[in-house]
């Protein structure tokens, strides 16, 4: 069976990515190639001649390390622009592409994103340009994440390794004397919580978001979404899903999480104020964290995210992206050596840290001075060692669909309702399966 030239439509209207019917066999992808061709003096040559880059990205973080890069080849002109956050930037990317005008050259692109970009031919395979040799550069679950099939659609840039913040004020006045280590300990402190700040409760989980939950399955040994090639697996009937799903089910049916969504005013007051004691999620939260919660310094500390088994602690991310190199890019050898020195030089690379982006290059999380660092608002806590350890704990094997992008965005209408419902988040998470290998089929995919 092959492909159809079927569209996949994803989160936001009118985005449609067209398949290729002869480039989705054998587990690559249309464009990509495993080899790794030196053409280093073509992409020096280029960034010595010059030219304009235009550079899409929804982050502020990197127009130091941008700078930094203009001021090294003052012959290059790089231009940023915000073409809209996750799927309204692609949508304005398959947009562009469509029309053949407005074309960037280089796109930041979320991870879970990557491979439905991949599948479309929308990103330039760096394999073709030598930079596939990059790979020990970067951690194992970033460059994974930055592969499909057999190529590498880019370099990766930030991750989300799971970490947990705590609020030591709540945990203080319910007498939670440690932050739990483990799940079970985890349900335990929510217990105290509430029975000892009835207003309070250990956290909130998102109906809305499809990224969190599916976090937690990977920390957990699940593996709902496989795909190789043209076969697509969906299924939520697996051990270590069930036993994740069943537990935030159970915090959710004895009312000790909130069922509330994140990142609303409402929800940062709650942080704030203590009324929700923890946050489990990426490590890149940080930064937005201390400079959205300014009157809370010195209350949070960071702490490894809860884990199944103490003696065998795994680990997932949460959020993170890559740059890669855009189809139709008119000077793709200079978009290639620009790609390559924003993701290793060392000015970038620390503009980026400096902006509070966490690393997916390996090099600073080996870094005494980085390690060592004191962050004031955690009350001088060295954060950044529980980061690195909790980022050398990720498992493998984790995969997004090749229409990810669509599948997050219909989260809401059936685990999402059923965390809002204080239904069964394992029978909310398998009505969602039925509908994504539904939405598989019918774009071509054969799906298990």
């Amino acid at each position: 069976m092959r492909l159809s030239r079927r569209v996949l439509l994803t989160a936001a209207p009118g985005l449609c990515l067209a398949l290729i019917a002869t480039g989705c066999g054998g587990g690559g992808t249309g464009g990509g190639s495993a080899s790794s061709a030196d053409r280093s003096a073509e992409i020096e040559a280029a960034l010595e001649e010059g030219g304009k880059l235009t550079v899409w990205t929804w982050s502020t973080k990197f127009d130091d390390a941008v700078a930094a890069f203009e001021e090294e080849y003052p012959g290059v002109d790089v231009e940023i622009v915000n073409a809209g956050q996750s799927a309204d930037q692609y949508t304005a990317l398959q947009n562009a592409i469509s029309s053949g005008e407005n074309i960037p050259d280089v796109a930041m692109i979320e991870y879970f994103a990557l491979p439905e970009l991949a599948l479309s031919e929308q990103l330039v395979s760096i394999d073709e340009w030598g930079l596939g040799g990059l790979e020990d550069r970067f951690t194992p679950s970033s460059w994974r994440q930055m592969t499909y099939g057999d190529a590498t659609y880019g370099l990766p840039n930030n991750t989300g390794p799971l970490i947990m913040l705590y609020n030591t004020r709540v945990f203080e006045e319910a007498g939670v004397e440690e932050p739990p280590a483990t799940w079970e300990e985890y349900a335990a402190a929510a217990e105290k919580i509430k029975k000892e700040m009835p207003d309070s409760r250990i956290a909130s989980i998102d109906p809305g978001d499809a990224g969190g939950l599916d976090s937690l399955i990977w920390q957990g040994g699940g593996r709902p979404f496989q795909h190789e090639g043209e076969s697509v697996t969906v299924d939520f009937t697996g051990e270590d899903t069930q036993k994740v799903n069943d537990y935030w089910s159970d915090l959710v049916s004895r009312d000790l999480v909130a069922a509330e969504p994140g990142w609303t005013d409402e929800w940062w007051r709650s942080l704030g104020d203590g009324s929700l004691a923890t946050w489990t999620t990426g490590a890149w939260a940080l930064g937005n964290i201390s400079s959205t919660l300014t009157d809370n310094a010195g209350d949070f500390r960071v702490a490894p995210a809860p884990v199944w088994d103490a003696d065998d602690p795994q680990n997932a991310e949460n959020g993170g992206s890559g740059f890669s190199v855009v189809e139709g890019s008119d000077d793709t050898a200079l978009a290639m050596g620009f790609l390559k020195w924003f993701s290793l030089n060392e000015a970038s690379v620390d503009a980026q840290l400096d902006a509070g982006s966490f690393p997916a290059q390996s090099a600073p999380l080996e870094d005494p001075e980085w390690l060592s660092k004191e962050f004031e608002y955690f009350g001088g806590q060295q954060a950044n060692k529980v980061l690195a350890e909790a980022s050398g704990q990720v498992s493998e094997g984790w995969q997004y669909l090749p229409y990810q992008v669509y599948a997050n965005s219909v989260f809401g209408d059936s685990v999402g309702s059923a965390i809002s419902g204080g239904g069964s988040v394992q029978g909310g998470a398998e009505k969602w399966g039925e509908q994504l290998r539904s939405y598989g089929e019918d774009q071509g995919f054969d799906v298990r």
